[in-house]
């Protein structure tokens, strides 16, 4: 039962929420926003609406998403239909989730994303790493005696080692900046590279160190994100490290959204090789601009020269050098010290200008993914730009840190859920049957007693038909069980067995 999409989501939430739970005998809980199931009753889905799919030029893959702010905050994952394949959210109302991607650890593919507890502009958590049957196998956090880890990246590197990043406020002074009497205080943009099995810190890189507060477009007490400086708690966010890479040679990849530059900091001392934007850029940007950027990220590097992307916010509502946001391919001439925007990808029709957050991911058959930031959109590019996939979080007030797409495989640690219900013996049964993060079931074996006797019997063989697979028999069931099959037509797993009721979801 979808509910009447010309209610006011702003003027009503609260109304809507309430008549949610309100329903007859559906597959689904239909929020407009959010979507439930009768299997899992649990489980709140954000709605993913498509406007542009095109089916022969998507690439295959899951998409990786975590939006926050909204009805549903969690991390998930969905198939290119936009259907639901694993929520992760814990039903926790204070935690956020940043930078669900699959990422590789100790020999496999794992799971990799940030939960903690959302600040001005930046956060307070750890990095969790999720198995393929999504339990946790263990988590990252800062060390050195700093504050907690920051929300802004979760990178791993060779499989074993973690880059974070950490917001430290620092005493400093801030004269020069009108805050005085005594000493001010600072947010360092700090980085680690930590192993992840022992959690000692390999490499550490302090902004203050090398970049002053002069760099910074952004003076202290402009909102309250920024910070005014005046103390500990509300330490002046100059740099506002958002993205860190590494490359083979073992330097980094930083990018600062207060600053508008990114720089290349050497793995040997943490000095500056180069900055590129910015107040004092080292590199001339030839046919192009950036600011307030996100997601600068390696891509190809010899001796004389280097090719990056990033994504280019273009804006953070206070200064503005485009009208709307991009992903950018850029290539670096270090022998001449200048650098030439090579591909742009811009969001379908008018495009979009997000001020904050974002990616581009570029896939190995070349087509870009673009996460659109605090507008919890998601494209998908040819190489060449055209646009062939488009969608969008239902909630318009969430926002979605990045968006990632990736190959994997889901084999849940635990088992599928059933339920039935029939509204009487003389009734009709229908089954629900999901298995939540399950990315290898080619359908269901249903097995179910009857009225006249205990013994299961098998009922139908049901095709999986997305997150939620129904099936209706004309009979009364009084108990039931199902059993998965794999696309190799392996048995994988049994739910529990579970009594038909009377009662459906929601009328509870």
């Amino acid at each position: 039962m979808a509910l009447d999409r010309n209610i006011s989501l702003k003027s009503n939430r609260n109304f809507l929420l309430g008549l949610a739970c309100i329903v007859a005998l559906i597959d689904m809980i239909d929020c407009a926003t959010w979507t439930s199931f009768q299997s899992r009753p649990d489980i709140r889905a954000p709605v993913l609406e498509i406007s542009i799919k095109h089916d022969s030029l998507i690439s295959p893959g899951y998409i990786f998403l975590a939006p926050y702010a909204g009805d549903a905050p969690g991390p998930y994952i969905y198939d290119n239909n936009a259907n639901l394949i694993w929520s992760g959210a814990d039903g926790s109302i204070t935690d956020i989730f940043h930078n669900l991607h699959v990422c590789p650890y100790d020999g496999s593919d794992h799971l990799c994303f940030f939960q903690g507890t959302m600040l001005e502009g930046y956060a307070r958590g750890r990095h969790l790493i999720l198995d393929s049957s999504y339990k946790p196998t263990t988590s990252v956090q800062s060390g050195g005696g700093l504050v907690e880890s920051d929300m802004h990246e979760t990178a791993v590197v060779d499989g074993k080692r973690m880059l974070i990043t950490v917001y430290q406020p620092r005493s400093y002074n801030l004269e020069a900046y009108g805050i005085t009497p005594g000493p001010g205080w600072v947010i360092d943009g700090v980085f680690q590279e930590i192993d992840i099995k022992t959690g000692q810190v390999l490499f550490e890189w302090k902004s203050l160190d090398h970049v002053p507060p002069s760099a910074s477009y952004t003076p202290p007490n402009m909102n309250d994100l920024i910070g005014d400086g005046l103390s500990n708690e509300t330490a002046w966010d100059y740099f506002h490290i958002n993205s860190v890479d590494k490359n083979t040679d073992g330097d980094y990849l930083v990018s600062a959204r207060h600053t508008s530059c990114i720089y290349k900091i050497s793995g040997k001392d943490g000095s500056v090789i180069w900055q590129l934007g910015g107040t004092q850029s080292s590199i001339h940007l030839t046919n192009y601009n950036f600011s307030s950027q996100h997601d600068a990220r390696f891509r190809e590097e010899n001796d004389t020269t280097t090719v990056l992307s990033l994504f280019d916010n273009g804006s953070n509502k206070y200064r503005n050098t485009s009208l709307s946001s991009s992903g950018m391919s850029v290539y670096i001439d270090r022998k001449t010290n200048s650098s030439t925007m090579i591909k742009q990808y811009h969001a379908p029709g008018a495009g979009l200008q997000s001020w904050s957050q974002g990616n581009m991911q570029i896939l190995p058959n070349k087509n870009v993914v673009i996460g659109w930031g605090n507008k919890p959109s998601i494209s998908e590019h040819l190489e060449d730009g055209t646009p062939v996939f488009f969608a969008t979080v239902a909630d318009s007030i969430s926002m979605n840190y990045r968006v990632f797409k990736s190959n994997w495989t889901g084999r849940p640690a635990e088992p599928p859920t059933l339920r039935t219900y029939s509204p009487s013996p003389n009734s009709a049964t229908t089954f629900w049957v999901s298995w939540n993060g399950a990315t290898d079931v080619d359908y269901w074996n249903i097995y179910a007693t009857t009225s006249t006797s205990e013994q299961f019997m098998p009922l139908t063989k049901a095709d999986n038909l997305g997150f939620q697979t129904t099936y209706v028999s004309t009979s009364y069931h009084p108990q039931a069980f199902a059993e998965a099959i794999g696309k190799d037509g392996t048995s994988l797993a049994n739910s529990s067995i579970v009594t038909t009721s009377s009662i459906v979801s929601g009328n509870e």
